[in-house]
């Protein structure tokens, strides 16, 4: 076996970046980066290569430390499809509405960077909540949708990535915990106080709610709006539509899910919450929560269990697509770090990069991957496993790295036309797709150029230290 290979241990995942670059496939760009791994490392035998890279893939599927993780990854969907398509979420929707909380401008803006914060268990499920709820009442106002756009936008993604108790966590600390980092949950909660992007972008977004700043093809939506509306009687929702019970099913799962999780690091850390088996309680948690979610919909709804079976697999094969590239994620991390590549890539730099430049490089490269295949979470799978070892070979803090690296995916992200969260955005908020991402530009620039300034900061520190 190859095991020191000198710059082609970075092919496979250089070129699992450009491949997904420019196919936009973040599976397949990952599942060649782990057969080139492995016919890399049994050289020039390439049936071995290929035979060992497949036999790598099944090992990781089946290997006992990684079930939890694909077990609460499919829960947390299947808890998801049994809220929305139980029916149990529409009417926390429509209360939202019933209570009309929201009689001016500033108001309503801050309704939306609000709502987004709470709903911190899954971006697409946040946004869509924030904009089908406010987008009425933007309307009533004068508002525009664009704004309406960037606030649902600037507030879910970055507010997820910052959470750890959802599947933006559980996602991330699986791959940070293959990673060889002995505390992944540690590791990941150290990274939140160091993802600039998300705080600034969070706080630049509660900002603009809360003064109505509007600047760039922004300003220009505001006007027109503004010069064009007539304020209208706000229009009440019927009381009788709300069924109570699906709302307090909506509100119990979700607290019970949160709450859950320090309870149960208590438990298994027999007293000791910083000692507690974190995969063991985020799935424990999701599992209750799920359980609750059902026992409430048949209770309060009459849901047949033909539907809640229906809504059950239909959310967890939702959000499958997204267990894959962990999966195969976690197979390149392994065959990476036996090429040695992390080694490599680290005295690379340490000798031609000063020390105080790599955290915003990180940075960067990860928002240009995430901008180019429009997804944070397949930049992750791409990132972390470059970022964690490049840390680990110079002896620098892996949570300032994991931290640039999941940031840089979310400013990607949030400026790629090509983003699940942006289409989905400029669906929910009901704006035009190509506006929004031309209003949404501008501010997220200027949070990824302070985010830059921090991570230059921090690598001079660092380096100093």
């Amino acid at each position: 076996m190859n095991t020191e290979l000198g710059w082609l241990s970075l092919l496979p995942s250089l070129l699992a970046i450009l491949f997904a670059i420019i196919t936009r496939k973040v599976v397949l760009a990952l599942l060649g980066g782990v057969l080139l791994a492995h016919v890399l490392l049994f050289m020039p035998s390439l049936g071995t290569g290929v035979i060992s890279g497949v036999s790598s893939l099944g090992e990781v599927l089946i290997d006992p430390s990684n079930q939890l993780i694909w077990g609460f990854t499919l829960a947390i969907g299947a808890l998801f499809g049994v809220l929305e398509r139980g029916g149990t979420f529409r009417h926390f929707v429509a209360a939202l509405q019933q209570k009309q909380l929201v009689p001016n401008k500033r108001r309503a803006r801050m309704f939306t960077w609000i709502l987004g914060v709470l709903v911190f268990i899954e971006s697409n499920v946040s946004i869509m909540t924030s904009g089908t709820t406010s987008r009425p009442v933007y309307d009533q106002l004068g508002i525009s949708r664009q704004k309406l756009a960037y606030l649902i936008d600037s507030t879910c993604a970055p507010i997820c990535i910052l959470i750890p108790l959802n599947a933006w966590g559980a996602f991330n600390i699986g791959l940070i915990g293959n990673q060889g980092i002995n505390d992944p949950i540690s590791t990941f909660v150290a990274s939140i106080g160091l993802n600039f992007y998300a705080i600034i972008a969070l706080f630049l977004a509660l900002f603009v709610a809360w003064t109505g700043w509007a600047f760039g093809p922004m300003k220009g939506f505001e006007q027109q709006v503004s010069s064009n509306h007539v304020q209208k009687p706000m229009a009440k929702v019927n009381n009788e539509t709300v069924n109570k019970g699906a709302l307090y099913t909506v509100i119990i799962s979700l607290v019970t899910m949160v709450l859950m999780v320090p309870v149960m690091l208590y438990i298994t850390g027999e007293g000791r919450i910083v000692s507690g088996d974190g995969m063991v309680s985020v799935f424990t948690a999701i599992m209750v929560a799920l359980g609750i979610a059902i026992a409430g919909t048949v209770w309060s709804l009459g849901a047949s269990s033909k539907v809640i079976l229906s809504a059950i697999l239909r959310g967890a094969w939702k959000i499958l697509p997204l267990a894959i590239i962990l999966w195969v994620a976690i197979a390149l991390g392994d065959a990476t770090r036996t090429l040695g590549s992390g080694e490599y890539l680290a005295g690379i730099l340490n000798a031609s990069l000063p020390i105080w430049l790599l955290p915003a490089l990180i940075f960067l490269l990860s928002a240009l991957t995430a901008f180019a295949i429009g997804s944070s979470w397949g930049t992750f799978a791409i990132m972390l496993p470059l970022a964690i070892p490049l840390a680990l070979g110079l002896d620098l803090p892996v949570a300032l790295f994991v931290g640039a690296a999941l940031a840089g995916g979310i400013f990607g992200d949030h400026s790629s036309p090509i983003s699940d969260t942006t289409i989905i955005a400029s669906l929910a908020s009901g704006s035009e797709h190509i506006d929004h991402v031309r209003t949404q530009l501008p501010y997220a620039l200027l949070a990824a150029t302070l985010a830059t300034a921090g991570y230059i900061v921090a690598g001079i520190w660092i380096a100093s230290a």
